[in-house]
């Protein structure tokens, strides 16, 4: 059976400066710009101008009077203020704040020459006609109509209409839209490694991206790997789904090519690991997770939920409690040296290879599953002493389950019974090795399940 629904996806707001981490949730220390504030003449005509014309929405609209601890201004004490914050797309950042000192007065001339001092906004938005089209409805004093150009960054080029005009108090705004990119600059996403500092050592990641970076990409994707393997298990993947949104997939600590901690982690220590990856990447992601990847999603989600928009779980492992059992008694084994293990690593890959598969691909599971060494099962004897359902069922964050035919049919059944409110999408023709298999349909329900 299948709980799925068709939703529309709302057009992209205007989305205001660069995003970042909010500077109370970052840890690295860094500075991070979150709003620009504007001192205005008119709070109300201003007010005005960014809601209707460039299609922004109040965040915050307060009223109070000048006190001795107010910034400096023009105004006397006692004499009214008010701020306003505008929102654009992004839920923390690039906002604009209005701030009125006093009582409404006319604003500074509109066509004066920039100057030392002066700001220049640029807002990027997809509907750049519409709003110059307001613009001239309203008066605003435009400086430049739209004209578009070729422009280009870090080796990329795409198309760009620009238009640049002036707020109510003379500020100048630069409003940019990304148009199609140049025949000569279509390539295939851009494929990259990287490594990141946490608290368990360097973890690694592989980074999928469209070429050119255009805007108006979906939300960043990161997906979680099965033990014991990599984010390499997701290589025919990543392309798929990285033509209109940046894909991550780390190694979890211990895994691929990620530093081991020097001691078993605990499933949420993981998890903590991974979540300082998330605030690297610097704005919130959907979380895809598959097998114990599932489990780590579910974690993430729970102690990141400020970085987490979405999460779609895979066969999710919500565990009997026989397979508790089974997996916490887990230990790593000597190593044979007539190397028996390695046959065995081969021929229990060949047993689970759908069709597809290629004997590359095989080959490439089998040397991931060796990588871990001794230390293989740690993180599954962690996820099976984790209180998975219980933070399922407590998830604010909205999700998904997809059930393939593997050995974690039930187990998923187990967690949609806690979600009823998620959809749940079964798949009796994927199994163990569907992202090799089928990486073109897994990434059509992916988008399907994200962009809801």
């Amino acid at each position: 059976m299948t709980r799925l629904k068709h939703c529309c996806v709302l057009a992209a707001l205007a989305a205001l400066l660069t995003l970042a981490t909010p500077p109370a949730q970052a840890s690295d220390g860094a500075s991070t710009l979150r709003r620009a504030t504007l001192i205005v003449a008119d709070a109300e005509a201003s007010l005005r101008f960014y809601r209707d014309v460039i299609g922004m929405s109040v965040y915050l609209d307060t009223t109070g009077t000048v006190t001795v601890d107010s910034l400096p201004s023009h105004a006397p004490v006692g004499s009214p203020s008010r701020f306003i914050i505008m929102q654009g797309k992004h839920p923390w950042l690039g906002m604009i704040g209005l701030l009125q000192y006093g009582s409404p007065v006319a604003g500074r001339e509109t066509d004066a020459p920039l100057a030392p001092g002066d700001t220049v906004l640029m807002i990027e938005t997809g509907e750049l006609e519409a709003i110059h089209q307001r613009m001239l409805a309203a008066g605003t004093p435009i400086h430049r109509p739209p004209r578009s150009a070729e422009v280009g960054a870090g080796g990329n080029r795409w198309l760009a209409t620009f238009l640049f005009a002036r707020d109510p108090d003379g500020h100048m705004l630069e409003l940019n839209q990304r148009g199609a990119v140049t025949a000569q600059a279509v390539t295939a996403p851009s494929l990259r490694r990287e490594f990141h500092d946490t608290r368990l050592g360097q973890v690694h990641l592989r980074r999928a991206a469209p070429a050119p970076l255009a805007s108006g990409l979906r939300t960043p994707v990161v997906l979680l790997h099965q033990t014991p393997l990599s984010g390499r298990m997701f290589a025919t993947l990543l392309p798929e789904l990285a033509t209109d949104r940046v894909v991550y997939a780390p190694d979890t600590p211990g895994y691929g090519e990620s530093a081991t901690p020097p001691a078993q982690p605990s499933f949420e220590e993981y998890a903590a690991a991974l979540g300082e990856v998330l605030i690297a990447i610097g704005e919130p992601v959907d979380l895809v997770g598959y097998h114990t990847g599932a489990g780590l999603a579910v974690q993430l989600a729970r102690l990141y939920p400020e970085r987490v928009r979405r999460v779609v779980l895979i066969a999710m492992p919500l565990l009997d409690p026989a397979q508790r059992e089974r997996f916490l008694g887990l230990s790593g084994a000597e190593l044979p040296e007539d190397g028996s293990h390695l046959l065995e690593m081969w021929q229990s890959s060949m047993r689970a290879r759908p069709p597809g598969q290629t004997l590359d691909q095989v080959a490439s599971i089998v040397t991931e599953k060796q990588r871990p060494g001794r230390h293989g099962e740690w993180a599954i004897k962690a996820l099976a002493a984790a209180d998975l359902a219980d933070q399922l069922a407590a998830l604010k964050v909205p999700g998904a389950l997809v059930r393939p035919k593997d050995g974690l049919w039930d187990a998923t059944g187990r967690a949609a019974a806690l979600r009823p409110d998620w959809p749940l999408v079964d798949r009796e023709d994927w199994i163990y090795g569907m992202f090799d298999a089928d990486p073109a349909g897994v990434a059509a329900l992916l988008r399907e399940l994200l962009d809801r």
